[in-house]
């Protein structure tokens, strides 16, 4: 599942106006004065030291101080279910990977490294956000070192326990957090109906791909088709190709839907026909035999559905239960 999450943020927050729309509400005011955050880059986040075999950002941007020198943006959207309890280690790496190439050039300082973490759930953010939480060591020693030990405390933005309407960013990004937010609840195209002037705002500020993406997200988590009235409402604001495409795709959701359905309902026969079979075959053998050995009972659950059905033609000539089992390929 975690699949489509991914896809979503990256699409989203791949465009730069997206995440700059969403630093602007997360950084504190003195820096987002300081940042020329109309200048963020993306860079890519395949810069991998090979002595460090550990995860990249998801998303990694750069933005220049007013005045010059940089900063760099790491930014983690975690969906698990159980939070990476090592994710403060995880944010050091990646501050020491960018410093090591910072430090190439021996005139340089030490460019501002800041891990983001985008966290969505059911459940609120429960792991570490600080590196001193992973020193084994008693916390009244840490407290006691802190001068002496490296910190690093993430800022994390934990959709879990924020409003929609406090959800930071803008148009788009905004819209993306809040489906992020819901996605375990199956009702997005709910969501996109209560905002859809966040996704009209999104589709002049971050272009078409991401508009259809959040749509694309919703088609594929919702438990419910979206209705008619959204449809025709986010419709008219597409241009014609974009809504051929959108069309296109809605009809294919519902035809593999539909033949889904008509697949789970086969598996679904088919397994109660083997339950049947099972127990008839299972009551045959107790009767004729007595009893039934752990083996036995073994060969019996893993029994296809036709070699259980042979065995009501076997049980009157077989000379013991395990005899007949294999005798039928059970």
């Amino acid at each position: 599942m975690s699949q489509p999450h991914d896809a979503l943020f990256k699409l989203v927050f791949g465009e730069p106006a997206a995440l700059r729309s969403l630093l602007r509400d997360v950084l504190p005011p003195e820096v987002v004065q300081r940042l020329e955050l109309d200048q963020l880059t993306p860079l890519p986040t395949a810069q991998v030291n090979d002595k460090l075999a550990v995860r990249i950002p998801d998303l990694l941007y750069q933005a220049p101080w007013r005045g010059g020198g940089f900063a760099q943006l790491a930014v983690v959207m975690e969906h698990q279910s159980s939070p990476d309890p090592r994710m403060p280690l995880r944010a050091l790496r990646t501050t020491m990977r960018v410093w090591e190439q910072a430090l190439e050039d021996p005139s340089a300082k030490l460019p501002v490294v800041l891990t983001l973490v985008v966290t969505h759930g059911a459940r609120p953010w429960s792991a570490p956000t600080r590196l001193s939480e992973l020193y084994d060591a008693p916390a009244e020693a840490v407290a006691a070192l802190q001068p002496y030990l490296p910190e690093l405390v993430l800022m994390v933005e934990d959709l879990a326990v924020i409003p929609d309407e406090a959800l930071p960013g803008d148009g788009g990004a905004r819209l993306a957090l809040i489906l992020l937010r819901h996605a375990h609840e199956g009702k997005l195209w709910r969501n996109i109906a209560e905002n859809v002037p966040l996704f009209q705002k999104g589709l002049n500020q971050l272009g078409v791909n991401p508009s259809l993406g959040m749509l694309e997200y919703a088609m594929k988590l919702s438990e419910t088709p979206w209705d008619d009235t959204l449809r025709s409402r986010l419709l008219a604001l597409l241009n014609p190709p974009e809504r051929e495409v959108i069309m296109s795709y809605f009809y294919r959701q519902m035809e593999a839907s539909r033949e889904e359905g008509i697949q789970i309902g086969e598996e679904r026969e088919r397994a109660r026909a083997v339950q049947v079979a099972r127990d008839l075959a299972r009551r045959l053998l107790l009767r004729r035999f007595g009893s039934l050995t752990a083996d036995e009972e073994t060969a019996l659950e893993g029994a296809s559905l036709e070699v259980l059905q042979a065995v009501p033609d076997e049980i009157f000539t077989a000379p013991s239960a395990t005899a007949l089992l294999r005798a039928i390929g059970a």
